[in-house]
């Protein structure tokens, strides 16, 4: 069947600066906002490639269809390279024509104005593997609202380390949805992949493999609404033991990608850390037994030192810092 849209005199000569890439499956209401979104952006050098896992025997697809129908801009394909949510982004960013791709879920949806500063990040730092940015949180208790201009600049190295030590990234908040990913390195084979029993982690990995490729770029600017509310995702689903298994799998990988290992913990010690740190969310959420486990870990020198590391890769960024808009560099390194 031929792709909703593929009809449209907008050909595929045309290569918009930024290439908007959604996939989705069985969310009709919630891709619905998150094309509007991108339709009601000032920045209008753009694509929408949409990728339904369900294709047109689903309900979604007429729905998606209609809109491809009425802006030239949007295309609908169908997933054909497997089911589920890594081979469905892989699809939708491997369909983008433009010179970055902005992944965006269909439970998510951008801020008036996203694309027109990602649109001024990308044209500062040409040469960047990837930027993110931080999001507003959107919660079945109301939105949690994120706002600041300061711009962050990474080696893929540093962003490695970063990523261990679950640091600023981790405060930006950096998810899928928050990535604007230079169309080279997609178009070179970095792609969402899966990695020994990773399901939960599937994104922690993209990012590692993200920061191969080369510099990142992050801005503390809440440029996406991040949907946490009480609806099925991949990340809901994640028990504690499973997620702390792919957490250690995840930190033995960025450990052996890592250059320069001095002065940080193991990835056991640093799994450790991590524990302690999540104690507040978990406490009432796992057996009385674990949390005891957890909290007298703070116990062990290492992991004190290993918590005091990440608490400073949160509090400072390493590299150029700047401020939108006038971008003025100094420099900071941690």
């Amino acid at each position: 069947m031929k792709p909703a849209g593929q009809g449209h005199s907008q050909s595929s000569e045309h290569r918009p600066f930024i290439s908007v890439a959604i996939p989705t499956f069985r969310r009709p209401e919630m891709v619905r906002r998150a094309i509007q979104s991108v339709l009601q952006q000032e920045h209008a050098d753009w694509e929408m490639v949409i990728s339904d896992d369900e294709g047109p025997e689903g309900a979604t697809w007429s729905i998606l269809s209609e809109h491809a129908r009425s802006d030239p801009r949007i295309r609908v394909i169908e997933n054909h390279r497997g089911r589920g949510q890594v081979e469905n982004t892989n699809n939708a960013m491997l369909a983008c024509r433009g010179d970055w791709i902005k992944v965006l879920h269909d439970d998510d949806w951008l801020t008036p104005g996203s694309l027109a500063t990602f649109a001024e990040l990308a044209r500062t730092y040409p040469a960047a593997a990837f930027m993110t940015s931080t999001s507003h949180l959107v919660q079945d208790s109301g939105i949690r609202y994120r706002r600041g201009r300061q711009v962050y600049l990474y080696s893929g190295q540093q962003c490695l380390a970063d990523l261990y030590l679950a640091g600023k990234t981790r405060l930006l908040g950096i998810v899928p949805s928050t990535l604007l990913i230079n169309g080279n390195v997609i178009r070179a084979g970095c792609l969402m992949r899966n990695y020994k029993s990773i399901s939960w982690g599937v994104d922690q990995l993209f990012f590692l493999d993200l920061a191969c490729q080369g510099d990142m770029v992050a801005i503390d600017d809440g440029l996406v609404f991040y949907d946490t509310t009480n609806h099925a995702s991949i990340t809901a689903l994640g028990s504690f033991p499973q997620i702390d298994q792919e957490t250690i799998e995840l930190k033995h990988l960025a450990w052996s990608l890592l250059e320069d290992k001095r002065g940080l913990p193991d990835p056991e010690t640093m799994v450790r850390a991590l524990r302690v740190a999540r104690l507040r969310t978990r406490i009432r959420r796992q057996p009385l037994s674990a949390t005891i486990r957890d909290a007298l870990q703070i116990l062990r020198p290492s992991v004190l030192k290993a918590a005091n590391l990440a608490i400073r890769a949160w509090a400072r960024a390493p590299g150029a810092i700047a401020t939108l808009p006038g971008i003025a560099h100094c420099t900071d390194f941690l």
